[in-house]
């Protein structure tokens, strides 16, 4: 029997929920979840939920927050080029154009390692895509994440439809990338 997101039952996580049985075979993924994420939810810095059996395991979570893409002009923003790449991407018209476009952030997301390879993270992918607008409610047109720059990682993001940001992280531990939430519109 193939297992799909719809097994499961999602929930935020919360003081009982049984953390220690979920292993993802990345330690800092998991340990992320074991250690930290409710103290990051205590202190509203981002939001986890967790995918859990019957029996209140958990074979599957991920951490959201809201985030900002800034352009050159605001602390820490992109410069022109990156800015105007973004904007030819994803097609905002020039009457539209802002100098902060609100997001969200995909802060962690994991599989417990016995679901690997079972199509599993790409559910939960398309699941985050279609409830961040729907209902986390934000108003905001990306979703963003710094990927691990490994070569699984990197080929996950790129089949989820997530395009890289910059070109001058392709040597840093993690890239930028984001989705453009408006493509959902187009495909319903």
């Amino acid at each position: 029997m193939k297992l799909e997101l719809l097994d499961f039952t999602l929930n935020a996580i919360s003081e009982n929920s049984k953390v220690a049985s979920f292993d993802c075979d990345q330690a800092d993924i998991t340990d992320f979840l074991r250690e930290d994420a409710l103290n990051y939810q205590n202190q509203l810095l981002a939001s986890t939920y967790i995918f859990t059996d019957l029996k209140e395991n958990i074979w599957a979570y991920f951490s959201v927050s809201n985030d900002c893409v800034k352009s050159t002009g605001e602390e820490n923003g992109f410069d022109n080029f990156v800015w105007n790449r973004l904007h030819r991407t994803i097609k905002i018209p020039n009457s539209k154009r802002m100098r902060n476009y609100p997001s969200i952030k995909v802060g962690r997301l994991g599989v417990h390692k016995g679901l690997h390879g079972t199509g599993l993270a790409y559910q939960l992918m398309d699941f985050i895509k279609r409830w961040v607008p729907v209902d986390h409610k934000p108003a905001c047109r990306l979703l963003t994440l710094d990927a691990v720059n490994q070569f699984k990682q990197i080929k996950y993001y790129n089949r989820n439809e997530f395009e890289f940001l910059l070109e001058t992280d392709e040597n840093s531990k993690t890239r930028v990338m984001y989705y453009d939430l408006l493509k959902l519109k187009h495909r319903s």
